[in-house]
């Protein structure tokens, strides 16, 4: 492996904020901005980053994720917020025209990026189609307050992180891995989960906690709704490939949700694997089609194609 393909860190202030990065390939190789998925982070893409040829691939880890600073007390973590930050952070990268590559909620700021800048020359969702959490409009005040309950509830007891920053949560990383595992998605290796949480754990006292913040497990007061999320699909007008993992989060039905909201000349593969198969199950099959749909990003709209 070269050295332009071996991960390195960086970090940028964004507007205030300190957003650590991990970075890919050589600074001459066309813009790829990453996009990692809820309570993950840039090490979401440690495997097939390096494979993007031709890339320069920057992945952040998300404001309240890894190893980038926490929001204010006062602010929250709303996908529109995401997106204008990574709006932001590709202007001080000086990125004139990039591609995304997002995974689950990534997918979702990448929607929301799209309708707010459209240097993006293509995206690619991985096992994502859009914002992963949405409610009805009639549960709209409900959610509020049910949001405000928990906020409440675990800063009193303590839960989910919440207890004292000098605390252990873990007295071993294999013991941080367990609890990654059984919380997250069940179906990732060992392996594949120590490579998430290791860029997620800070060593404290006798033992371990999470880097990333508390209230990242809590719903936000304000979610969009499921017509919201389909609209910021719809209007994607960048070519766009959705590839989903066949025992993913869009195996039992949830893909006939939302494909009816994806541009008409989306092209949708299946890929053996669980949500995270781009992590868990690289195939050369997915590095190929990564690379094709790179290649093609000049080369207009693409007919829509479903391989299932």
């Amino acid at each position: 492996m070269s050295l332009d393909s071996m991960g390195r860190d960086q970090s940028l202030d964004v507007n205030g904020n300190q957003i650590a990065l991990r970075i890919w390939g050589d600074e001459g190789g066309h813009p790829v901005l990453a996009l990692h998925g809820w309570l993950d982070n840039a090490a979401s893409f440690e495997r097939i980053a390096p494979h993007l040829k031709g890339c320069f691939v920057v992945a952040p880890d998300l404001a309240g994720h890894g190893r980038s600073e926490h929001r204010r007390s006062d602010s929250g973590y709303y996908l529109w917020e995401y997106a204008s930050e990574m709006n932001m952070l590709v202007e001080c990268l000086g990125w004139r025209r990039f591609s995304v590559l997002g995974h689950s909620m990534g997918t979702g700021i990448a929607s929301i990026l799209e309708a707010m800048n459209k240097s993006i020359d293509s995206m690619i969702f991985l096992d994502g189609m859009g914002a992963p959490f949405t409610i009805a409009e009639s549960d709209t005040v409900e959610h509020v307050k049910r949001s405000h309950r928990l906020m409440r509830l675990a800063v009193r007891t303590r839960l989910h992180g919440f207890s004292a920053p000098e605390h252990a949560q873990f007295s071993s990383v294999e013991a941080a891995v367990l609890e990654r595992r059984n919380g997250i998605d069940a179906s990732l290796s060992a392996d594949s989960v120590r490579c998430l949480a290791l860029r997620d754990l800070i060593s404290v006292g006798d033992g371990y906690r999470w880097r990333h913040d508390p209230r990242l497990v809590l719903p936000e007061p304000l979610q969009l709704t499921e017509q919201q999320a389909c609209d910021f699909l719809r209007q994607i007008s960048c070519p766009l490939h959705v590839m989903l993992g066949r025992q993913g989060l869009f195996a039992n039905g949830n893909y006939e949700k939302r494909k009816r909201a994806l541009p008409w000349a989306t092209r949708v593969h299946w890929h053996e694997g669980g949500h995270h198969f781009h992590l868990e199950s690289l195939s050369a099959a997915l590095i190929e089609q990564v690379n094709t749909a790179l290649l093609q990003r000049a080369h207009g709209a693409l007919q829509y194609l479903s391989n299932q």
